[in-house]
């Protein structure tokens, strides 16, 4: 009984959680300086419509003169309660509040600075991004008060280029063009506001 009841809570919560990942280069820059790598953010949306945005186990990766990589870590960074606008299919989200930095699960970092900055209050927290179902730009400033540090945050390209086009081109009215959804099917009837396959290309229909 115990597994059924679980089951259906598990249902539940998926049915009103929405969630995209997306990995693309991040850019930090402390105090003027400015470092690059790569990492993941997490957009997810409540049944309420308001979207929560984390980086998790975000650090501060530096290299060194003989290659090697130093990483100290600041922890999770985690936006929640942002109401969203959506224009063309890209949703735009802010947020100015300070919120408190936790640890991250990362095992190849032994320390976090989130917990000892939680001891001193919340962190100020500036951002702005824009997205779609493919694509994340966000620019993230974190004002580290206490170390007088200037954290920048750009995760992602401005532009946004995903290859979509408008299915009003007739493509599909040339008989060598092969139609597939997103599932690799072959398309037999085209819906309205849907993305197809044609020619290797993603295309929109309105």
């Amino acid at each position: 009984m115990n597994k059924i009841v679980s089951l259906i809570l598990f249902l539940l919560i998926s049915l009103s959680v929405h969630a995209d990942e997306y990995t693309d280069k991040l850019t930090v820059t402390v105090n003027g300086v400015g470092m690059e790598q790569q990492a993941t953010i997490n957009i997810t949306q409540d049944d309420e419509g308001k979207y929560t945005l984390a980086l998790n186990n975000f650090c501060l990766e530096s290299t060194e003169d003989d290659g090697s990589v130093t990483r100290m870590g600041v922890g999770n960074i985690v936006l929640s309660g942002i109401e969203g606008v959506t224009t063309d299919g890209i949703t735009s989200i802010t947020y100015n509040d300070g919120i408190y930095i936790t640890a991250g699960d990362d095992p190849n970092v032994d320390v976090w600075m989130g917990p000892a900055l939680a001891e001193l209050g919340p962190v100020p927290i500036e951002m702005e991004a824009r997205f779609n179902s493919t694509q994340l730009y966000c620019v993230i400033h974190i004002n580290l008060v206490v170390l007088d540090q200037v954290i920048e945050v750009v995760f992602g390209t401005p532009e946004f280029s995903s290859g979509i086009q408008d299915i009003r081109s007739s493509a599909t009215t040339q008989p060598n063009n092969q139609v597939y959804d997103l599932l690799g099917r072959k398309a037999k009837f085209l819906n309205r506001r849907s993305i197809y396959i044609i020619n290797g290309k993603k295309v929109m229909t309105y």
